[in-house]
């Protein structure tokens, strides 16, 4: 699991996906698929070669400080993040080495837990291939899985501990899922590489089994790594259409009837420091104040990797500086989560 977190997004997030919106008549309204309600104050990272999660400052003023550090118990390695609008922090975790007898499970720990703190849930998810994990405005559990031929998304309860069994599952032919989201009504929307090229699929609140999606966003070969959607409806996501590494990484603002081949309605380009180089994204995050942050995956000339996350206002366009930056020292895989 350690390995397949780190390099396997890390490095193979390229064939990217995104998240959209749910598909109706005109503009809709709906809630942001992010479940704090407040400006971020925290941005959580997989640190310590996967064996515990960093709190950094992601206040402008302090941003990067160090706040905190939570250690998974003896021998778990952890991967994609979460929060809830309570603080609670989600992660996917299993053993390493790989134990056939505990697949991997969901950790909830309570809101800003540190040192060695015991998770408040655990939900036995039977799988080390969890590829992104969400959490609605409602609380409900979203958790995408990765196969070889087949990939799922299963929801579950706010209250799922243990065997829990799932309030629905969506199943995935051909669709390599980087990215989830749901907004307050519980439409799904997916993102990942499908046989005909990078989309964001969106999926409706009743959506269980091998469903249809209701609209899609096409972004052909160019590779889409996260997703978030505002109160408006606005699709953010994080792309890389120039296909050549380092060159054209961008956050993509798209209005909220976006639909097929879109263009987006405004841009942010990334860039990292030189000698750095961009050779793969993470999702998409928006806080409480419409902040709009995001992450990359950097290699330097000695092919040494490491991660970022940058956090932009939200007028933020074109080749604006980022207000937040945090760069880990010891960051191998792009997952973060706000708080």
């Amino acid at each position: 699991m350690k390995n397949d977190w780190r390099t396997g997004f890390g490095l193979s997030a390229v064939l990217a996906g995104a998240v959209c919106l749910s598909g109706c008549a005109g503009p809709p309204t709906v809630a942001p698929s992010y479940a704090n309600a407040a400006p971020a104050t925290v941005a959580y990272m997989v640190g310590d070669v996967d064996t515990a999660i960093k709190g950094y400052s992601a206040v402008a003023a302090n941003n990067g400080s160090l706040l905190g550090t939570l250690t998974y118990p003896a021998s778990y390695y952890g991967g994609p993040l979460a929060t809830d609008s309570a603080g609670q922090l989600y992660v996917a975790v299993a053993i390493d080495p790989i134990d056939p007898l505990n697949l991997g499970d969901i950790f909830i720990y309570p809101s800003n837990s540190t040192g060695s703190a015991t998770p408040s849930r655990t939900i036995n998810i039977n799988s080390y291939d969890v590829s992104a994990l969400a959490v609605d405005p409602a609380g409900l559990l979203y958790v995408a899985i990765n196969g070889s031929t087949t990939s799922t998304v299963t929801v579950y309860s706010t209250t799922a501990n243990g065997a829990a069994t799932p309030l629905r599952t969506l199943t995935l032919t051909n669709v390599g899922v980087t990215d989830i989201a749901a907004d307050a009504a519980g439409n799904i929307y997916v993102a990942g590489p499908m046989i005909t090229g990078n989309v964001i699929a969106v999926y409706p609140p009743t959506a269980t089994g091998r469903a249809t999606p209701t609209r899609t966003i096409n972004f052909g070969s160019s590779n889409v790594f996260g997703v978030a959607v505002d109160p408006a409806g606005h699709i953010y996501a994080s792309v890389w259409p120039g296909q050549q590494v380092g060159i054209g990484f961008v956050i993509e603002e798209f209005a909220s009837e976006a639909s097929g081949e879109a263009t987006p309605i405004n841009t942010i380009n990334l860039t990292a420091a030189s000698p750095l180089t961009i050779i793969g994204g993470g999702p998409v995050r928006l806080d409480g104040a419409g902040n709009i942050f995001t992450s990359l995956f950097l290699s330097s000339p000695e092919n040494i990797y490491s991660d970022v996350v940058y956090g932009f206002e939200p007028t933020a366009n074109g080749g604006a500086v980022p207000t937040v930056q945090i760069a880990p020292t010891d960051g191998y895989n792009t997952f973060f989560a706000l708080n």
